[in-house]
């Protein structure tokens, strides 16, 4: 199966960060249309039936879980992660809505304690049900790495994105043909001469 969620686009408010997905073309629509890839989300993490869900059928994801878009599972699949970091809170929550005149594509607005977070646990979440619904071949996703990973992440994405972006300089650096700095520099410098002497 080719990539099952494509995570289209981002924004991301105080409040909240909302992604537009679409499913793929021959991937299942809503939860129904595969059982079986939806038990393998369910046998995965089960404490997602106890979510509260008060959009659907009834006060928790059980009751909406057997037919419903997989969209607004991979919401609750990604509030499942979020929770397990710890890093959140204790209520994390969303709401998942059809974008009306584009065809299998979804919003999914996710309540925003940290960009990091929620976009590491979308990208997360997005790939486990790729697994369950491609048939869920080992290797098994291991929640409690993933869950370990995006912990990680947060705790040190300022660090690791100084750490980018001086590698990004430094590459840059490198690949500047020699003599171009000094040429900006003696430009600037005439700049300033003439300048002075207007």
């Amino acid at each position: 199966m080719a990539q099952l969620i494509e995570i289209k686009r981002v924004a991301v408010s105080p409040q909240h960060f909302t992604a537009r997905v679409r499913i793929a073309n021959g991937g299942p629509l809503t939860t129904d249309e595969d059982l079986i890839g939806t038990t393998h989300v369910y046998n995965l993490l089960p404490e997602i039936i106890d979510h509260a869900c008060l959009g659907d059928a009834g006060e928790t994801f059980k009751e909406a879980m057997g037919a419903t878009e997989v969209a607004h599972l991979l919401e609750h699949v990604t509030i499942e992660l979020i929770a397990r970091t710890g890093l959140a809170g204790d209520i994390s929550c969303g709401r998942t809505w059809e974008v009306t005149g584009e065809p299998r594509t979804y919003d999914v607005q996710l309540s925003c304690p940290d960009d990091v977070l929620v976009a590491s646990a979308l990208s997360s979440a997005a790939w486990i049900l790729q697994w369950a619904y491609a048939g869920a071949v080992d290797p098994k996703p291991d929640v409690e790495a993933i869950v370990s990973g995006i912990r990680e992440l947060v705790e040190h994405a300022e660090e690791i994105a100084s750490r980018e972006a001086a590698e990004d300089a430094a590459a840059k650096e490198a690949a500047e043909p020699e003599g171009v700095a000094d040429q900006e520099g003696d430009c600037a410098d005439t700049a300033s001469t003439e300048n002075e002497e207007a």
